[in-house]
């Protein structure tokens, strides 16, 4: 990261601070202000409840990037108060900046990553069945099956036996 006061080609993003789970807020009302915002997003699988469900979440939580071109340095002074925002990141009065050289190989990175989804369970994982027969059995994740399926492998008389479950039947030990 570098940092610099006047900013003339427009290649450099500010790192803004966003509130808990605001960034969506914040990228809103800092483009209805005429900035230019970016968020790289990647897609997680999480079990919520009883339900497997695939969400899209920020790759860095609560940052945020604005592009320190002529409009956003007019408008520097708003950035901190904007809905959403907690503040413009700063070294002493300067403001954090990122290369757009970072920017643009994070936005191809997530182009090519975006439709990949991580898994919640990972091979060699131990999980406790929660519903049905085997409950309260422990297990050993193997892989999945499908996108709600996985294969586990039961330990039953000293044999590994695997066995096809919902994912949202498994909770992590």
């Amino acid at each position: 990261m570098s940092k610099s006061h006047v900013i003339n080609d427009g290649l450099l993003w500010w790192v803004v601070h966003t509130k808990p789970q605001s960034e969506v807020i914040a990228i809103q009302h800092l483009k209805n202000q005429g900035l230019i915002t970016y968020c790289p997003l990647f897609r997680i699988e999480s079990i919520k409840g009883r339900q497997l469900k695939i969400n899209t979440s920020p790759l860095f939580p609560r940052y945020i990037f604005v592009k320190a071109d002529t409009v956003a340095q007019k408008n520097i002074h708003v950035i901190r108060s904007t809905f959403g925002v907690s503040q413009l990141l700063k070294i002493g009065e300067v403001p954090t900046t990122v290369t757009g050289q970072i920017i643009n190989k994070l936005k191809q990175i997530e182009s090519e990553k975006l439709n990949e989804t991580k898994p919640h369970f990972k091979a060699g994982d131990h999980v406790k069945i929660n519903q049905g027969l085997y409950q309260d059995i422990e297990a050993v994740y193997q892989m999945d099956d499908g996108v709600r399926r996985a294969v586990v492998l039961l330990s039953i008389l000293n044999k590994e036996t695997p066995l096809r479950i919902d994912k949202k039947d498994l909770n992590k030990v």
